[in-house]
């Protein structure tokens, strides 16, 4: 299930500026280890 979110949401980057895409990452982050705690 991971590997198959991870697969889609880089697909969804692939037209995306880098940058764009490490700020929603780094969003991404804080927001997965705020609900694993």
């Amino acid at each position: 299930e991971v590997k198959r979110r991870t697969s889609s949401f880089s697909n969804t980057f692939s037209h995306v500026e880098p940058t764009t895409a490490e700020s929603w990452l780094q969003a991404l982050a804080v927001w997965w280890n705020r609900c694993q705690s």
